[in-house]
């Protein structure tokens, strides 16, 4: 019996219990404040100071903030698009059952059409439908007070009450990561991937509609394939993979002594560290083609030689060079955890420092790869033993 009945119960996992009772309380006091409210700014008013579907839409709006049915258009239009097709055949036909069935009906397919579709609408209309013969006054006065002023207060309310359990309603689209290169071509994580376009074509091609939006689907599928990827790479973090012999400079040498060593090591960057031997900047073949001296490359072709050499007076310290801005890591992180800085951010190397911000290694794209590849080969060897 036990495992009929839990054949009917839903696939989501519990919510946990302070969470459930903080949401129980936010809807208690939404329903309880628009009732009080209501009567203030309508007063003198004969009809009822709080239409009863409004506690299930309270429900909707507080305890699934991110669900097509409980953002502000449904609530509204779902709402008041439902008593006037509830009043309007309250006062056209005469069976209460026939005219709430027909309320229904029409309520349902308008609702749908107009993507506001919000089920506690289905009670609204019943409301005039049902009392029409016992409150004859049930009129279209009826939208203003109290359905539109509970609308209006529950609305505010649930907004002010999500920001306080912190969340976000109603859901704003993820902002664009910046473009590094300015050229408008989608991140490299980006592109790879579930696609927003991919979850409509899915969702558009369901029989009966899905009680979760394109960008709230394809951000919990994200956070899905991260957490299949973090379970499957997620154990090699950046001590196994960097390179531990780092060639580094003082930022009090001169700047042509970090062109010899980026020449003779072959490297692209060199951590800059101060008299105490703490990370203060890095130096790249990109900071010297900003500090290229231009106007004396004009008169004298030779100018940058001489520079780069330290023969010329002008040569600029290490310090005057560098970037002073570095981005760390640690070397316990997680090698996933570089994946977005390495792509998205267009970095191609970064400084892994201990827990007391010692300098500790180099890791760079290259590094990242060989880590993941060797990840993938032992995964696909274990399968095989």
């Amino acid at each position: 019996m036990l495992t009929l009945l839990q054949r009917f119960l839903p696939d989501t996992p519990p919510l946990a219990a302070s969470e459930a009772l903080r949401t129980a309380v936010a809807i208690g006091v939404a329903v309880l404040f628009t009732g009080i409210f209501s009567p203030l700014l309508v007063p003198g008013a004969l009809t009822p100071v709080l239409v009863a579907s409004m506690g299930a839409s309270a429900i909707l709006l507080l305890a699934l903030p991110t669900s097509p049915l409980a953002q502000p258009w449904p609530f509204i239009g779902g709402q008041l698009i439902s008593a006037i097709i509830g009043i309007s055949l309250a006062r056209w036909i005469d069976p209460p059952l026939l005219a709430g069935g027909l309320a229904v009906l029409l309520s349902t397919f308008v609702m749908l059409r107009l993507r506001c579709l919000h089920p506690p609408g289905g009670a609204t209309t019943l409301i005039p439908v049902l009392a029409h013969h016992e409150a004859p006054s049930f009129g279209y006065d009826y939208l203003l007070a109290p359905i539109a002023i509970n609308v209006l207060l529950l609305l505010v309310l649930v907004w002010g009450l999500n920001r306080l359990l912190g969340r976000t309603y109603p859901p704003r689209p993820r902002p664009p990561l910046p473009d590094p290169h300015g050229t408008g071509d989608p991140l490299p994580t980006e592109r790879t991937g579930v696609q927003e376009e991919d979850v409509r074509a899915v969702l558009a091609q369901e029989s009966v509609m899905p009680d979760i939006g394109t960008a709230e689907l394809r951000r919990l599928m994200a956070r899905a394939e991260d957490t299949a990827v973090n379970r499957v790479f997620g154990e090699i973090d950046c001590a196994a993979v960097m390179s531990r012999e780092v060639v580094t400079v003082s930022c009090q040498q001169p700047a042509g002594e970090a062109w010899r060593l980026l020449r003779h090591h072959k490297v692209k960057a060199l951590p800059v560290l101060d008299h105490f031997n703490q990370l203060v900047g890095m130096v790249t073949l990109v900071d010297f083609l900003k500090h290229i001296p231009i106007a004396g490359l004009q008169q004298d072709v030779h100018t940058l030689a001489v520079w780069l050499s330290g023969q010329s007076d002008l040569e600029p310290l290490i310090e005057e060079v560098m970037t002073r801005t570095v981005r760390t890591v640690r070397e316990d992180q997680s090698l996933l955890d570089l994946v977005p800085m390495l792509s998205d951010l267009g970095w191609h190397h970064l400084p892994v420092v201990d827990a007391d911000g010692k300098l500790v290694g180099m890791i760079t794209q290259s590094d990242v790869i060989a880590g993941l590849h060797w990840a993938l080969v032992r995964r696909t060897m274990d399968r095989w033993e």
